[in-house]
């Protein structure tokens, strides 16, 4: 028999071996939960008169009520689960003592108790007046609350006392009698107090309720309590708190002479910061008048709480010299720069001004310079740089630039800056149009200067006709600083063509003719295309008037909408009625001066206000022998009060070579 149960066991357990695998899920054993229970209340006080209490219990599992029969209690139930609530009924005390009964909560091995306290019944032989209450509990914190008394006596008491703050639910009773004192909130920082006194026959028994102060509002400002800001509008403008107070309970008062532009928002917890960490927001409008104004304001919480902050809004920043390029001559000399503008400045030379360039003084908005002879020195040229002092607390200082050149009278002293001018023809001074129409073979030429970067998809006219032979930078797919002629035969460009630097200068160069169309920049051949079409453009087209006609005659600078101007600077456009070699067009100062009779050159505008008389006239001379002159207006991107359509050119000194 041993054997046969040994090899029974045996085989039970290796059918039970092979019946699983590594890959069978494993069902974790379910641990026992620990004993556990408590209960809320622990304690209670009954009146002699008696009454019920109850408790909640909390388990890890059923529970019981330990035996504990007495003729003065009586539990609702003697067992029972987590959450269950226990009430005790509690007859009133025959003796003239109090009596305590404690009831034992069982819980597997956990054990919790509940004591109640049956007062004592007055005395029946003597006079007696005793108040019973929970230590302490007469003792309140700021946000007030209850307190219960229960009131021993032989005979009926009274209560004597009256404050605003404590509202007793009794002044009059018997033994046995409950008194509750709801007591109100206390918003002062100092304790309050309420003496009260029972009595009864001869007896007397003070009371007294204290209240706690109220904690002072915390209400404190981190962020500087004097800010100066920028002219410019500021839809969240920041100011960070220190404070207690919830977020919904903030509000500011704003104190200003000119109304409406400053404004409070809200208040946040600040991210990442402290529970005491708040950031008020206020909405500030942009400042386009030509003084400060300022605000107090003071940022109040639900009570008494409040911090005060002065906020003062600048007007926008001038700091404009009269001019941002001076081009000298080669002998000593002072130079006056007059500035317009509404704070003060610092003044400094550049290293590359040093020995040459002094900074005399700043007297009656004019900057005093002195310049040193050239001599034998080479070129040279420096940067003065003109910074706001005091700058906004929200704003970087505001900087201005003078150049000052000092060098030999070079070919071009001054060109047009095309951001804000436009060049066209109108019928009265296109004397000769045949001259620039149907041009089989040819060249385009212009000095550039870009001086602001543009975005991918912009398009950045150079000269020419829309849609059909425009020379331009950018398009839709490209780069917005690659050249591209843009023809009626289609469109051509290489990611080679393209002007990567800011504020240089850069001779461009287009020819065609023969099949070929070759692309130069600094009278490097770039790139070649083949056509299969005959370009003969015309460009002898005048201005109709009407801006549906836009698209069919000669600009410069312009095309299609002001969106397309040419972002920078501009000077020597050039039309030749045949192509130009690669030897011709790098000739010794080619880029920047050809004689106005040379063979084949139909259209030479120099854009250079000094040479065309006066510098603000709206005549662009055209210096070919065609004399086809065009008009120079202002485009939609003008500054200031010019407008669109408004004649006249915008031209900036400058010195090339």
């Amino acid at each position: 028999m041993k054997f046969s149960k040994l090899f029974y066991f045996a085989a039970a357990a290796l059918l039970m071996g092979t019946s699983c695998s590594d890959d069978d899920p494993v069902t974790p054993i379910e641990q026992p939960k620990e004993d556990a229970i408590s209960l809320m209340p622990t304690s209670a006080t009954v009146s002699s008169k008696g009454g019920k209490v109850s408790t909640m219990v909390t388990s890890s599992k059923k529970w019981t009520l330990a035996d504990n029969e007495n003729a003065y209690v009586l539990p609702s139930v003697n067992e029972g689960v987590e959450g269950d609530i226990v009430e005790f009924t509690v007859q009133p005390n025959d003796k003239e003592e109090d009596q305590v009964f404690t009831y034992d909560f069982v819980c597997g091995k956990k054990h919790a108790t509940f004591q109640i306290t049956l007062t004592k019944k007055a005395s029946q032989t003597e006079e007696q007046l005793e108040v019973i209450y929970t230590e302490g509990a007469n003792m309140l914190p700021a946000e007030g609350g209850t307190v219960k008394v229960f009131v021993t006596s032989s005979g009926e008491w009274t209560l004597e006392g009256s404050y605003g703050f404590v509202h007793p639910s009794a002044t009059t009773g018997e033994d046995g009698a409950e008194v509750v004192f709801d007591v109100d909130p206390n918003e002062t920082y100092e304790d309050v107090t309420a003496d009260y006194l029972f009595k009864m026959g001869s007896k007397e028994v003070p009371f007294q309720i204290v209240v706690a102060a109220a904690v002072p509002e915390l209400l404190e400002i981190k962020s500087k309590s004097e800010m100066r800001l920028a002219y410019t509008e500021e839809k969240r403008l920041a100011v960070e708190l220190n404070t207690d107070v919830n977020t919904r309970d903030l509000h500011a008062e704003i104190v200003s002479d000119v109304e409406g532009w400053l404004t409070y928002a809200m208040a946040r917890p600040t991210e990442g910061g402290t529970e005491k960490d708040v950031t008020a927001y206020f909405t500030m409008a942009q400042n386009d008048g030509e003084t400060a104004r300022e605000a107090t304001v003071t940022i109040k919480g639900a009570k008494t709480g409040a911090a005060t902050l002065k906020i003062t809004q600048l007007p926008r920043t001038i700091i404009e010299p009269e001019k941002t390029a001076y081009y000298l001559s080669v002998e000593s000399q002072s130079i006056i720069v007059p500035v317009t503008t509404n704070v003060e400045f610092d003044v400094t030379v550049s290293e590359e001004g040093d020995g040459w360039v002094t900074f005399v003084d700043y007297a009656e908005n004019n900057l005093n310079f002195t310049i040193a002879e050239l001599g034998d020195s080479p070129a040279r040229t420096c940067t003065v740089t003109l910074t706001e002092k005091n700058a906004p607390d929200n704003a970087e200082p505001v900087q201005a630039r003078i150049e000052i050149s000092q060098k030999p009278k070079g070919l071009i002293e001054c060109v047009a800056d095309m951001r804000k001018s436009r060049c066209y023809f109108m019928t009265s001074t296109l004397q000769n149009a045949s001259a620039l129409n149907n041009l089989e073979a040819g060249t385009l030429e212009a000095l550039v200067n870009i001086q602001e970067a543009r975005t991918k998809g912009t398009l950045s006219t150079v000269m020419g006709v829309e849609g059909k032979f425009l020379l331009r930078l950018g398009d839709a797919t490209l780069d917005w600083n690659q050249i591209q002629l843009a023809t009626n035969t289609g469109n051509y460009t290489s990611s080679a063509l393209k002007l990567t630097e800011l504020n240089r200068w850069y001779h461009l160069a287009v020819t065609w003719g023969g099949g070929q169309i070759c692309f130069y920049i600094d009278g490097e051949l770039i790139y070649r295309a083949t056509t299969f079409y005959t370009l003969s453009p015309s460009f002898g087209i005048a201005n109709s008037g009407w801006e549906s006609d836009y698209n069919r005659y000669f600009w410069i600078g312009y095309a299609y909408n002001a969106e397309r101007y040419f972002p920078g600077y501009m000077s020597e456009a050039r039309i030749w009625n045949r192509i130009l070699t690669k030897e011709e067009i790098n000739a010794e100062n080619h880029f920047y001066h050809v004689d106005p009779a040379s063979e084949g050159l139909v259209g030479y505008w120099k854009l250079n206000g000094h040479q065309e008389g006066d510098k603000y006239s709206y005549t662009v001379k055209d210096y070919s022998t065609s004399g086809n002159h065009m008009v120079g207006e202002i485009n939609v991107r003008a500054a200031g009060n010019q407008q669109e359509g408004d004649w006249g050119m915008n031209w900036v000194e400058t010195s090339l070579p």
